[in-house]
């Protein structure tokens, strides 16, 4: 069935915001909305891209399948589940570093709770952790870790006080309204906290190369608006908030979701099925690629920190 729609808004510059058309394509992994296709659409005087029309509010959860690839990390083949851990171990290294002895971390759609995991077992009872998404089976999974669950929608009536870190790992462009959640997060950090987003980026090498309909990036529909450096860092600090520090990250998921969706409407589909996360060499390869072409341009992974 059609997912209903609804018009789409600017983070920066509102509902009436000027735009051109910047991409258009289906939910390529899921298939969650059939063969419907939704547009973003480019806002010519910030950049930032708008999934515009958008899921109606009451659309957005079934946009989320059992079968969601942040629902099955746990699932994947031994080899990529250590890589995986891999990688959340080394953000828990730069968690740390914004956290005092005894601190709220608050991992703000969590999905299955890797990231506090790796917290959890590197710094053992040293942080408070709260994992908050909405209610379902993937955060049963962490019952009896010793990580508080807030099983509730990401809504002001349920959002933690005085928390020293929030974490916003690849959810911001979930979100409809990214300015308002910023803003209720940022008004929640106790003095001196800070909030880690992680987000892709559209000044990325895989988004120019397959923009317009390809790019992993774009996640359709579940992806909602979608930065580079400079918007994020004015969307942040329109909150009250100052930036600490911006980096680039590996992206191979995006490079390998990008070939897939370009295959399946190719003339060779037969070899779309080659390109999933659970293919270790595949992934692997654009692992480094990401790397070496990241010398030269900046990745389509992105993450900020800023700070009450």
């Amino acid at each position: 069935m059609p997912v209903r729609v609804e018009p789409g808004a600017c983070p920066l510059c509102g509902p009436d915001y000027p735009r051109v058309d910047a991409a258009r394509g289906p939910d390529f992994e899921h298939r969650t909305a059939g063969a419907q296709e939704f547009r973003f659409a480019r806002c010519t005087s910030c950049g930032t891209l708008v999934l515009d029309p958008r899921p109606a509010d009451d659309e957005i959860a079934g946009l989320y399948p059992a079968d969601y690839v942040s629902y099955r990390f746990d699932q994947l083949n031994p080899m990529m589940r250590l890589a995986r851990d891999t990688v959340q171990r080394g953000k828990t290294s730069v968690l740390a570093r914004f956290v005092p002895r005894g601190g709220t971390i608050v991992d703000v759609g969590c999905g299955t709770g890797a990231l506090l995991r790796q917290v959890r077992r590197r710094y053992g009872s040293r942080f408070r952790l709260i994992a908050w998404d909405y209610a379902g089976p993937h955060l049963e999974r962490l019952a009896g870790s010793d990580i508080e669950i807030l099983a509730a929608p990401i809504e002001p009536a349920h959002v933690p006080r005085g928390v020293d870190l929030f974490v916003l790992n690849q959810v911001i462009e979930h979100v409809p309204h990214p300015d308002r959640l910023v803003r209720m997060l940022a008004e929640a950090l106790a003095p001196g906290g800070h909030i880690v987003i992680e987000t892709p980026d559209i000044d990325g090498l895989d988004a120019r190369w397959f923009e317009g309909r390809y790019w992993g990036g774009y996640h359709f529909p579940r992806h909602m608006v979608l930065f580079n450096g400079q918007n994020l860092r004015t969307l942040v600090e329109r909150s009250g908030l100052e930036v600490m520090e911006t980096a680039h990250l590996a992206s191979p998921a995006f490079w390998v979701q990008s070939v897939r969706y370009w295959l399946l409407e190719s003339r060779f589909p037969r070899l779309a099925p080659f390109f999933v996360l659970d293919n270790v060499p595949i992934v692997a390869a654009f692992s480094a690629f990401d790397r070496l072409a990241a010398l030269l341009v900046p990745t389509s992974n992105q993450r900020l920190v800023a700070r009450r």
